[in-house]
């Protein structure tokens, strides 16, 4: 090993002790028993190796959150808790616009991309959700995961490829359910969010019977948790709610132009057409009379643009939080034969629906000529909740099914060797119906048929006003807003087998190792809406598929050194091929990708109560199917062609910009995968100590690193045609020299991604996935657990976990910075639980979750002056316009911050009878809330969406019946 690993752990186990008396904690289960009683435990398999262990603390850190805390603690779901972790990254918000998986729940430990955490479900690999993450990537959903069924859960934070293979670059998450489950248990939970909506009803059934050579486990779980819309939350559903220091000088001086509920514009000449009067009242209160204003700051006039019916509130009907049905099931069963032998098999099904939106659907008309008035016009209109009937009328849906089946053999070797060989399959398949304007049917039934062209081609109609300022009835609602249907599939096929147990025994004791074999084939196939983009518009269309096969196999030590001394030896090779691409394209030119990781860690316990561990592992992850896979998927998008603007030498005069038609035109942008990526490779090393201070209190602190190279990451428009006219004229638009970040190489994938015409202008721009540079991130995680019997004031179990993140950075190519990205993250977490109980009826729990402060979102732009006017930070925050009433003025930066975010959950429970228990839920008992924190935020959400939400405190009770 080289040396330079060698000092990395040393320094690493030094800033861990240094930083013990300071540190605070991060628990496996609120209730666990003390450090002093793990040995009793017998011998188990933790997540980060397959050998068999008697001690729970091994080389590596893993958090365990058993079903118990889940319960204590207040939350309802899998990904609820999992969304609480100190490990946990950002990732994209649900109510996101234009988001690709509104629906689904992906988990990012280290912030690294949904991707690079591998789940597991009883130590196996499930199928990937169908749709792409951000429309980029392959990752996992953990809200199909039944949390009635789980036993505990075991987060290993840290590369751990050289176990598991592609994917456990960040970490790995084992969700282990039920098992050898006696009697039964049904669970009754309703709430509600104390702000308004959000209602929930949640009804459970565990349940578990055995016989002499059988044993039967078994869950169903039903949950419905209603979507928020912003419009149940008046203080965020307008512009106007808006922190007023990032209000404009027209919204200061004239107020806010809402949003168009209803208009005919001038395609001329952007002059509105009045509407009738009393047409927006019409619309059930959600349109407004209102007037366009343009206001011209230097020289102080306002332009009346016409009236219009806008909307009353601009984001109503958008979501706050998404939400739905789901039910799931699942069985477990064992079989015993003669001869020790086990045969067990396992079904888990889930079917959910949910319900989101983002803007509602519109119809877009024009430009036409309308005979009534003579003009080119554009007919704009939203259909309303009031014309829908109600916003679930209103709303997308997805319908998603997934089923995961596997069965196995296992048993004893020579009295020395525990096997097992497994079998699986796993499918999940999602529907999406996406609320939309059939432009056909609206064009119709607004402006009847076509009586011609005029001489440019503007095809010529009359409009039916009377349709047009009128109310649409349900009937010709649901005529008119058509649902797209997007289906996506994914599936897996996977069987391995593995062996443990005892080689030897070696000069410090027994040397085990476990050895596996694997191999699966998984694929994917999007089928968007054939119709989309052509019969109506639709703002998310991904389109790809494909098949792959993976051949791995792996082999673990653990090697006692000494008696105080234990190290842990893995490595592992994978390889990804046999590519077929549906598109039939794409499948000769993808490579095979074959790698090799290893893993190695020591454990030291120099006292009974004390143990140093450290560990070093390199780590990859295959490009997702996707990343290869993805095939184009399109939109038109107006785009400054950056090239043709310094060609043509507009850059020398300012004229790169949207005032200049002949660079700002529209083009199609298409979204592809790139068939010969190469495979990310990390590298990770933890170093830190267990300590049993005393009977019922430890202290774990631990340092960790993680370096991945090749990373892979989508290559957007802008950085395309930027790069493109750099390498076609050495300059930018700016004026200034263009610096090669890659070479002739670089180059010419660059301008192979840009397509023009014979006259030199944009026809299309191929977005798409490449290798950059490198990322890192460290850290310190620590934890503090005691458990505290008392005679009189009863018995205390108390978790507390810490992060601190020292760095974050990312380096896209070569030539760039590679700065510490840490002050635009959450520096710090701190999460705990505090529960009570007496050996009465009453127990108690609390909870809290501590985030610390993170850039405001218009971090580095310059402060307004009172007057609404906000200076250029390109110029230093000086008004340079001789022509501006400021000139010669300036403000100052704004470096402000948002948060700390605190959150408290209070759970008490009461047992009414041995078998029968009622528990009060309190959720955010302080009502903390995004939109009540929003200074120097501005527009959809108005807060940061990774620091707070919408929802508010939320109270619940529960019924809790055995049997």
């Amino acid at each position: 090993m080289p040396r330079h690993h060698f000092t990395t752990l040393a320094l690493g186990i030094v800033l861990a002790l240094h930083g013990a008396p300071d540190a605070l904690a991060q628990d496996a289960a609120s209730d666990a028993a003390p450090k002093a009683a793990a040995t009793d435990l017998g011998q188990v398999v933790v997540t980060g190796s397959r050998i068999k262990r008697s001690e729970v603390e091994g080389a590596e850190p893993v958090v365990v959150i058993s079903a118990q805390q889940i319960q204590q603690e207040g939350f309802l779901t899998v990904y609820d808790v999992l969304n609480t972790l100190n490990q946990q990254g950002g990732i994209e918000a649900d109510t996101k616009y234009g988001s690709h998986t509104p629906n689904a729940s992906p988990v990012s430990l280290r912030d690294l991309g949904p991707g690079r955490t591998l789940l597991l479900v009883n130590g196996h690999r499930v199928a990937d959700y169908p749709q792409p993450y951000a429309g980029e990537s392959n990752f996992a959903n953990y809200s199909s995961i039944p949390s009635a069924a789980v036993e505990r859960i075991e987060i290993l934070t840290g590369g751990a490829s050289a176990i598991y293979g592609s994917d456990a670059v960040a970490g790995v998450i084992n969700v282990i359910l039920k098992k050898g489950y006696e009697g039964n248990q049904v669970r009754l939970r309703g709430g509600t969010a104390t702000e308004g909506g959000r209602d929930v009803v949640d009804l459970s059934w565990v349940g578990g019977t055995s016989g002499d050579r059988w044993n039967l486990t078994y869950a169903l779980q039903w949950t419905r948790r209603d979507p928020l819309s912003v419009g149940e939350r008046p203080k965020m559903d307008d512009q106007d709610d808006e922190s007023y220091s990032n209000w404009t000088a027209q919204a200061r001086k004239y107020g806010f132009n809402s949003y168009t509920g209803l208009t005919l514009l001038d395609a001329d000449s952007n002059q509105r057409l009045a509407p009738p009067s009393g047409t927006c009242a019409r619309f059930g209160g959600q349109f407004v009379d209102s007037q366009r204003l343009s206001y011209d700051y230097n020289s102080d006039t306002l332009t009346n643009l016409g009236g219009y019916c806008g909307m009353a509130h601009d984001y109503a009907d958008w979501l706050a939080a998404s939400g739905g049905d789901s039910g799931s099931a699942y069985l477990y069963g064992t079989f015993d034969f003669d001869n020790g032998m086990q045969a067990w098999s396992t079904l888990s099904v889930n079917k959910s629906t949910g319900y989101w939106t983002y803007d509602p659907p519109y119809v877009y008309l024009g430009p036409f000529h309308d005979t009534g008035t003579d003009r080119n016009l554009y007919a704009i209109r939203q259909l309303t909740r009031y014309e829908s009937g109600g916003w679930k009328n209103l709303a997308n849906t997805t319908k998603e099914l997934s089923w995961d089946l596997s069965a196995g053999l296992k048993g004893t070797l020579a009295d020395r060797f525990d096997w097992e060989i497994a079998l699986g399959r796993a499918r999940y398949t999602t529907d999406e119906y996406v609320r939309t304007v059939d432009t056909q049917k609206a064009t119709a039934y607004f402006l009847g048929p076509q009586l011609g062209s005029t001489a440019d081609g503007t095809p010529i109609y009359d409009l039916n006003e009377e349709r047009w300022y009128q109310p649409l009835s349900g009937a010709q609602y649901n005529d008119l807003a058509v649902k797209a249907h997007n289906r996506a599939d994914s599936w897996v096929n996977q069987a391995s087998a593995n062996i443990t147990g005892e080689l030897f025994q070696g000069w410090a004791g027994p040397i085990k190792f476990a050895a596996v074999g694997e191999v699966a084939k998984q694929g994917y196939r999007l089928d968007p809406d054939p119709c989309a983009n052509t019969c109506y518009p639709l703002d998310v269309v991904d389109y790809g598929g494909g098949e792959r096969l993976r051949y791995s196999g792996g082999i673990e030590f653990d090697v006692p050194l000494l008696s105080s001394l234990n190290a842990s030896l893995a490595a592992r090779h994978d390889r990804y091929g046999d590519y077929k691409s549906y598109s039939g394209d794409l499948g000769s030119a993808i490579g095979k990708q074959s790698d090799t990781t290893w893993s190695a860690g020591l454990e030291w316990r120099p006292l009974s109560t004390l143990l140093l561990r450290g560990s070093l592992a390199t780590s990859f992850r295959a490009p997702d199917m996707h990343y290869v896979l993805g095939e184009p998927s399109s939109t038109q998008q107006t785009v400054i062609d950056q090239y043709r603007c310094i060609q043509q030498g507009y850059y020398l005069t300012g004229g790169c910009s949207a005032e200049n038609a002949d660079v700002y035109y529209l083009m199609q942008v298409n979204r592809r995968g790139t068939p010969d990526l190469e495979s990310e490779h990390g590298r990770s090393a933890t170093a830190g100590f267990v300590w049993d201070i005393a009977d019922g209190l430890s202290l774990t602190v631990d340092y960790y690193k993680i370096r991945l190279q090749d990373m892979i990451k989508d290559i957007n428009r802008d950085e395309i045609l930027t790069a493109e006219a750099g390498c076609r004229t050495g300059l930018t638009t700016a004026g200034g020299l263009w610096v090669n970040p890659g070479g002739a190489e670089y180059c010419a994938r660059i301008v192979s991604r840009v397509t023009r015409d014979a006259a030199g202008r944009v026809v299309d721009i191929e977005q798409g996935p490449i290798n950059i540079a490198q990322m890192q991130v460290s850290g310190v995680d620590a934890s503090l657990k005691y458990r505290v019997n008392t005679a009189r004031w009863g018995n205390f179990s108390v978790g507390l976990d810490y992060n601190n993140l020292i760095s974050y950075r990312e380096q896209t190519y070569r030539t760039d910075d590679y700065k510490n990205l840490r002050d635009q993250k959450i520096r710090s977490k701190l999460r705990g639980s505090v529960h009570w109980e007496n050996g009465g009826p009453l127990d108690l729990t609390v909870y809290a979750k501590r985030f610390g402060s993170t850039q405001a979102v218009n971090w580095g732009t310059c402060a307004r002056f009172d007057d609404g006017y906000q200076p250029s930070p390109s110029d230093e925050c000086l008004v340079t316009d001789s022509a501006n009433p400021h000139f010669g003025d300036s403000s100052s930066r704004y470096f402000g911050r948002v948060g700390p975010a605190v959150y408290w959950n209070l759970t008490a429970g009461y047992r009414i009878t041995p078998k029968m228990k009622v528990n009060l839920y309190v959720n955010n008992v302080l009502n903390t809330t995004g939109y009540d924190n929003k200074e120097r935020y501005y527009g959809y959400q108005f807060y940061n969406t990774t620091l707070y939400d919408a929802i508010g405190r939320e109270v619940a009770a529960e019924y809790v019946f055995d049997f």
